[in-house]
């Protein structure tokens, strides 16, 4: 390439060098595309598509006659052109994982670049071609205008594309944008040759067409790209803006100079689109900054909530799935202000992103150990926000807080949600490790409703998992072989499986029979106070029976019937006490 520029200055034509060299260099980088996606699976169908369009070009090249006046619309223009959908096919390939995540508002920065780099086209070229001093005709006209007019579609593609990945994404979109950058430059130049009548088969854009060819070859070999990338409202924001201010050039230019009406129209209606587009990036900064202060002022009342005695646990009954047993409870917390109950999703997550979080988990701890220590024997589970799991003293407070009660560690679980438990974090991994060593048990809540697996969460040291209550209120209809399954796998992995949420007797023989170990739900027992839930533990001579639960090894085969069977009927025909919980 160094050597043809050379040439080009030296002013050198010869057919070896200004003509075939060309061709090389504008064919070979199209082979070596076409060798890489024939060579690797990875993103075979963008690479292949652009190699073809890159050969199409090259065969154009072949195909250009060797004329000293612009040459008459022919096959050359026809694989050229066909180049052009080639590379949107790539552009769109390549787009594809982030484009169907990407907001609304890319399409507004997208409508601000194309019409500002359309509206600088034009300019540029427009007034050479209604001049036209070298009397093209209205088709010769038409063809050399519609490669700047394609190059501007190309161009806005590239530039979102390379604004939304950045370059740490990958470097193969910033360099197609500065590619496409180099072909229009090189069609535009062709296009002001051609209508000046100074056009011939050797001049400046031709030594411009060639950085566009290799550009696209080194992005294609640049390696390999993150898949998974968020559309950056920041940079394609600036890169919108970048192009309002070249409208805003072009219509303060019209004051001086000569503009095309049709690029000033194009200006004006780019800066209303970056215009509109600023407007709701306004608009959803003072959302933030008010969402902000009302995240603050909740914490603040559950701050003084905290401090003045206002929160509360209630605790939800976990019984054995084939006995009736009770195990434990849950321990979840309730807020009531003004005799009002406010919703745990209504303050917590505004708590778990303040500082907040830490001594209220402490609260809940010790609230929740220090009643099951009343319970002679019986478990209790807490739940812990994603954000205690980076608290580096978190197993100390812990441990200091079932000293402080007298509780052993294993009657303590700590629930985690799924995605918590799967996150990549050293902290995460450090603080879960010494809690399992301390002793306490481990639990993954609302199973199933991340992106996880039980192998997966396997080499973490959970114990147990709780399967989301979404699976098991569907568990008569489409649901059951997701819960058999994952009952199986986490007893072969040896955990505990535990399924919240169940609402009917049915659910919760279905659940015995396909061997889950805990229940917990509303047909057991809402979530009830201290000491409704001490006056439900005395009351529980009749539970299994209440529950369904009594004599299903029998009557396996009939599990859609459910009859309630008091428990004294049980004792006067089994002469034999009906067995507490």
């Amino acid at each position: 390439m160094a050597a043809y520029w050379v040439a080009l200055v030296a002013g050198v034509s010869t057919p070896f060098l200004t003509r075939w060299g060309l061709i090389v260099l504008l064919t070979a980088p199209g082979v070596l595309v076409l060798y890489r996606a024939a060579a690797h699976r990875e993103r075979r169908f963008a690479w292949t598509v652009l190699g073809t369009g890159l050969i199409s070009s090259g065969i154009g090249w072949i195909l250009q006659p060797q004329a000293t006046v612009a040459p008459v619309p022919g096959l050359a223009d026809g694989f050229w052109l066909a180049a052009y959908p080639c590379y949107l096919a790539t552009f769109a390939a390549l787009a594809r994982p982030w484009l169907r995540r990407a907001p609304r508002k890319l399409a507004l920065d997208g409508a601000a670049i194309m019409l500002a780099t359309a509206g600088v086209a034009i300019a540029l070229v427009l007034p050479n071609a209604a001049a036209n001093p070298g009397r093209l005709t209205g088709i010769e006209q038409l063809v050399n205008f519609a490669y700047p007019a394609a190059d501007c579609v190309l161009l806005t593609v590239a530039l979102i594309g390379a604004a939304v990945a950045g370059w740490r994404a990958g470097p193969a979109w910033s360099l197609l944008a500065v590619g496409i950058v180099a072909l229009v430059t090189g069609d535009i130049l062709w296009a002001l040759h051609a209508a000046d009548g100074t056009w011939n088969p050797i001049m400046s854009s031709n030594a411009i067409y060639p950085i566009w060819a290799w550009l696209a070859a080194a992005a294609v070999y640049a390696g390999r790209e993150i898949r998974w990338v968020t559309p950056g409202a920041v940079r394609t924001h600036a890169a919108a803006l970048v192009a309002a201010i070249a409208a805003l050039v072009l219509l303060v230019a019209n004051e001086w100079v000569e503009v095309p009406a049709l690029s000033t129209v194009l200006a004006g209606f780019a800066l209303l689109a970056a215009i509109h587009r600023t407007g709701l990036a306004l608009a959803d900064g003072v959302r933030q900054s008010l969402a902000a202060a009302r995240e603050r002022e909740i914490v603040d009342q559950v701050r003084h909530a905290l401090a003045h005695g206002e929160l509360d646990l209630h605790y939800q009954p976990l019984v054995d799935a084939r006995t009736g047993t009770v195990k434990g409870a849950e321990a979840l917390l309730r807020w009531s202000r003004d005799g009002v109950n406010i919703a745990p999703d209504q303050f917590l997550p505004a708590v778990e992103r303040s500082e907040l979080m830490a001594p209220l988990t402490d609260y809940v701890l010790d609230r929740a150990l220090a009643q099951a220590a009343t319970w002679g024997g019986l478990g209790v589970s807490v739940n812990l926000a994603t954000a205690n799991l980076s608290e580096p003293d978190l197993p100390a407070r812990v441990i200091a807080a079932l000293r402080r009660n007298g509780v052993p560690p294993s009657k303590l679980t700590l629930e985690i949600t799924e995605t918590a438990a799967v996150e990549d974090s050293v902290m995460a991994d450090q603080v879960l490790a010494a809690l399992d060593s301390a002793g306490v048990g481990l639990s993954v809540d609302d199973f199933g409703t991340g992106h996880s697996s039980i192998v997966r969460l396997a080499r973490f040291p959970i114990r147990e998992v709780k399967i989301d209550r979404s699976f098991v209120r569907e568990m008569h209809t489409s649901q059951r072989p997701i819960v058999a399954t994952t009952i199986a796998l986490a007893h072969a992995l040896g955990l505990r499986v535990v399924a919240e949420g169940i609402e009917d007797a049915g659910t919760l023989l279905a659940l015995r029979e396909l061997g889950c170990d805990l229940a917990q739900g509303y047909h057991i027992s809402r979530p009830l106070t201290a000491a409704g839930f001490a006056a439900w533990l005395a009351a529980d001579d009749r539970r299994a029976g209440d529950l369904g639960l009594v004599d299903l090894d029998r009557h396996r085969e009939g599990l859609g019937l459910i009859v309630d069977v008091p428990a004294a009927n049980l004792e006067a025909r089994t002469g034999a006490p009906h067995p507490a919980g």
